[in-house]
This record gives C-alpha cells, sequence and structure tokens, in this order.
C-alpha cells in the first residue's frame, strides 16, 4: 500500500504507532511524510501540496495529542483546528488520497473528549474515516480495572502495548476501506489559500542551516536591537513560523495592521542544536501596506500571544530568534472536486472485535 503521513511525536518515536504499523505490516510505500513534534495540525497546510497527495492511496493523520496541548494551554483555539483538519482532509480528498484520522488522547482520556469529539464532528460531517484510539484502550481495558493512564510511557505518548494494537487496528480499518462498496459525489469546500515563505529568501540576516533526519531548516537568526521588514503583499492572516526551538532565546514584536508579542523564549525537550517546531500564531494581524515588521524586543514586554511550552526565565531571555519560514493566509479558494464516500455512511469509524463497547468503561475516577 502507498501511505503518507502528517502527524507528531507519536508518529516519530520508535516505539509509536506509525512505525509498530511499518514494522508489523509490510509491504508499505511511505510516499509523503510531513513530521514534526509538538507541533498542531497547522503541519498540514504546512507540509501538504498537492504533490504531497498524488501518489498516496492512503494519508494517516496524527494530531490530536499535541492540538489538546496547545489547546489547553490558550496557544490555538478550536476554530484554527477545525480548520486546519478540514484543510488536510479536503485536500487530500481532492488529490484522490484517503485520509484516515488518528485520534490519540492524552493518558488522563477524559481532557481530551471536548476537542475529539469536535474533531469526530467534522470527520463524520465531511464522511472521513478516522480510528478513535479510546476504542482501543476500551478493547485493552475491558474485564479488568487498570486505567488508561498504564497504557501510556507518558501523558502523551502511548506505551508499547496501545501503540501496537493502534497500529494493527489501522491496518483492519484500511483492508475494510479497500473491501467497501463506494459510490461517487461531488464535494465543494471553501479553502485557506496558505503559503510558506521562507525568511533566508528574503531577510538580510545571519544564515542559520540545520539538517535532521525528518527536516532541512534553511533558516535566519534575528537578533535583539534589529528591525526585520518583511515585504509580502496582501495577506489576510499571519498564522505560524517554524523555529528551531533549542535557538529562540527572545520575545518577537510582529507588526503588521497591528502590533503585539509573541514569547519565543523556548526550550528544547532534549540537549540537541536544532529542534524544529511549528508554532501557531492566533492574534489576527494582515500586513500594513503588503509587509510585516519583525523585531526581537526587550524581554520585559508583555506576552500578548500564547506560546506553547514558553519560559520567563532570565536565561532563557537572550535576544535571539532562529526561523525558517512563516506561514500567511491569502483568502480563499471555492473549488468542487469529484471525490467518493462509503455507500453506508456508518462505516467512517473502526469499532474493535471486542463486544464490550467504549460506553461500559468509566473514564471517570
Amino acid at each position: 500500500m502507498r501511505i503518507a503521513i502528517l502527524g507528531q511525536s507519536n508518529s516519530i518515536l520508535k516505539e509509536g504507532f506509525f512505525n509498530k504499523f511499518l514494522d508489523r505490516h509490510q509491504p508499505i510505500d511511505v510516499v509523503s511524510t510531513g513530521r514534526v513534534g509538538a507541533s498542531p495540525s497547522l503541519l498540514g497546510p504546512y507540509f501538504a501540496d498537492r504533490a504531497f497527495f498524488r501518489n498516496a492511496e492512503f494519508c494517516i493523520v496524527d494530531m490530536c495529542a499535541i492540538d489538546f496541548s496547545l489547546l489547553s494551554a490558550g496557544a490555538i483555539g478550536l476554530y484554527d483546528v477545525v480548520k486546519w483538519i478540514e484543510w488536510i482532509g479536503h485536500s487530500a480528498k481532492r488529490n484522490g488520497c484517503e485520509p484516515i484520522f488518528v485520534c490519540i488522547p492524552v493518558s488522563t482520556v477524559e481532557y481530551s473528549k471536548h476537542l475529539i469529539s469536535n474533531c469526530i464532528s467534522v470527520f463524520e460531517r465531511n464522511e472521513w474515516f478516522y480510528l478513535d484510539v479510546r476504542d482501543c484502550i476500551a478493547q485493552l481495558l475491558e474485564g479488568g480495572t487498570g486505567r488508561p493512564e498504564t497504557l501510556y510511557k507518558d501523558p502523551s505518548h502511548p506505551g508499547v502495548e496501545l501503540s501496537e494494537l493502534i497500529a494493527d487496528s489501522l491496518k483492519e480499518l484500511i483492508d475494510e476501506i479497500r473491501a467497501m462498496p463506494m459510490v461517487a459525489v461531488d464535494r465543494m469546500f471553501p479553502i485557506t489559500r496558505f503559503e510558506v515563505i521562507n525568511l533566508q529568501d528574503r531577510l538580510a540576516a545571519p544564515v542559520a542551516n540545520y539538517k535532521t533526519s525528518l527536516i532541512e531548516f534553511r533558516g535566519v537568526r534575528l537578533e535583539r536591537g534589529k528591525s526585520y521588514e518583511l515585504k509580502l503583499g496582501g495577506i489576510s492572516a499571519l498564522s505560524g513560523m517554524m523555529l528551531n526551538s533549542a535557538a529562540c532565546k527572545g520575545v518577537l514584536e510582529i507588526e503588521g495592521d497591528r502590533k503585539f508579542n509573541k514569547n519565543l523564549r523556548l526550550r528544547a525537550y532534549h540537549p540537541t542544536p536544532v529542534e524544529v517546531r511549528l508554532v501557531p500564531i492566533c492574534k489576527p494581524l494582515r500586513d500594513a501596506d503588503g509587509t510585516i515588521a519583525l523585531t526581537v524586543v526587550d524581554g520585559a514586554a508583555t506576552e500578548s500571544d500564547t506560546t506553547f511550552h514558553s519560559t520567563k526565565a532570565l536565561e532563557d531571555d537572550l535576544g535571539f530568534v532562529e526561523a525558517s519560514e512563516i506561514m500567511v493566509e491569502r483568502g480563499y479558494d471555492l473549488f468542487t472536486y469529484g471525490s467518493r464516500r462509503p455507500a453506508n455512511g456508518q462505516m467512517l469509524r473502526w469499532a474493535p472485535r471486542s463486544a464490550r463497547k467504549l460506553a461500559q468503561v468509566s473514564w471517570e475516577r
């Protein structure tokens, strides 16, 4: 089978479900990958141009754990999550690729209920397939007294047993989709027009280049005391920045038709010179006469756009930020495309073979 993958750390880790899927269910041809840890569903528009999906039969989408973490921290809104996952789903279907959304809750499962319920409403409204990992958890806990936390290695990452069941369940769902009667359908959707703009090509700033097994980072180092003017033309929003979190030690003032500060005093999760992270920007901001300005300012500036896992420690305020790209929005395109849906509209969700259902598992303490 030909697979594309969009995901965060659960799709990267050796013991994560995606690598278990590759280990247990060959032959699999991974034709496109877009994976960055600690980054939300905005990864879809960042990585997935039209060529990303074209040679893939299925696209596995693994975003729920980080979307929840950023949402609970106030670093994104529910509107943003819905916009990004709808963009991924319609972009995949438009290019003949079947998206499968893998909804992994955090270890305290009830915390993720609101986000996952909203995501599922989007999947079912658009008739996209999904795997609700709470069903896998219910299957593993059936007949016992264990708690979901026992199936996790840490709050955001399933342990080996759960990862293996997610992998096997994903293969079952793919087999079911392949055998499922489908009907042709036309879809119409107003899709956000995202654009990724490399800063190294636009700004006179020191170069910062890195390459990892997952991504090549062609960036610049923005330094305190300098203002960098970026000519963009008309934009409807500034939606995110790709950063090296291991070298982000400052507060960034962003000015367009308004001005706000973004706390980018970050710490890498592991000792390393480069740890790439896509950081969303949720404050509404348009250009001012076709430009925006970026300035690393004094660390005493008040933060006005929340950044997940940022710090306010003095030792992290060194006055520089390394960034490779920004993501902007340039309005909407309305398009109609030919697609397909299951002849039986109830067959969107994988269900465990177990007779005991999710409703019989108590998530509350």
